[in-house]
């Protein structure tokens, strides 16, 4: 268990927090914990309070370390420490501004490091938190998802009855980690599809369209999206070809076509 590992971790002093979004589950977590370091540690139990839910340990440095169990049904609570680790379950059904104002400003001092554990829960600050660990966004994140049946403790037969019984998005979601309407969510790199974005452009012989790194996507010369979906889903963009122009007539027409504001869709090009 991650609680325990970062309990045992060599350090002259460490501090950690589980956190879960009501007071019964942050109490079914510490006591895995609590039971685990019995059961295979009893001799590194220093103090142990169930009702405060603080246990203190003897690291394998011969530091000591503590950690408390803490709900977020009451984000007050959640002021006032700093904190070397920090274990979030069911991180998803928290609010965003648990996250962003009462726990995140609690890693600072420390430099210290938070593990998020959830089923998704749509497209919200969570999984805007697994796509910076994705794809190499962000150094400082890593992110996994895997379908539950990869664990070795849950029976394939009985996911498989539940995928007959709920709704394909419910069954996405709880049993195969995916996040529903990701698909919909804007490109975090071009900010593509976009319905404000620009529909036209304009290209001189040789020209080609670049294309988004992250979605393909075309995009203009700023790496911003170019083009608009239509209620059936299909991409389009303008393309005007324009050979035989001096370089500063090809700035006086880009500025005026490129420059103009989204149009009516009337079919001149595009791509899926």
């Amino acid at each position: 268990m991650e609680a325990c590992a970062a309990l045992l971790e060599p350090r002259d002093h460490a501090l950690g927090w589980i956190c879960a979004p009501t007071r019964d589950l942050v109490d079914r977590i510490f006591m895995r914990v609590v039971e685990t370091l019995k059961t295979h540690l009893p001799d590194r139990i220093l103090a142990l309070d169930l009702r405060l839910q603080r246990i203190v340990v003897r690291n394998l440095a011969g530091g000591t370390s503590e950690l408390r169990g803490k709900s977020a049904d009451m984000p007050v609570t959640l002021l006032g420490e700093a904190l070397d680790f920090l274990v979030v379950d069911e991180a998803a059904k928290l609010r965003a501004d648990v996250w962003e104002r009462y726990l995140s400003q609690r890693l600072v001092d420390r430099r210290g490091w938070a593990l998020f554990i959830s089923t998704p829960n749509g497209c919200n600050w969570f999984h805007a938190l697994y796509r910076r660990g994705q794809k190499k966004r962000d150094a400082a994140f890593e992110s996994w998802a895997s379908p539950s049946w990869t664990n070795p403790h849950l029976d394939r037969a009985s996911i498989e009855a539940e995928r007959a019984r709920l709704p394909a998005e419910t069954f996405a979601q709880e049993y195969e980690a995916v996040f529903a309407g990701a698909a919909e969510e804007p490109c975090d790199v071009c900010c593509g599809p976009d319905p404000t974005a620009r529909r036209t452009v304009i290209l001189i012989e040789g020209e080609e369209i670049a294309s988004c790194p992250e979605c393909g996507d075309p995009v203009d010369k700023r790496g911003k999206t170019i083009g608009f979906r239509d209620s059936n889903g299909r991409n389009w963009l303008h393309i005007i070809q324009l050979d035989g122009l001096d370089e500063e007539a090809m700035g006086r027409a880009r500025d005026l076509i490129e420059g103009a504001p989204p149009s009516p869709v009337d079919a001149a090009g595009g791509w899926n």
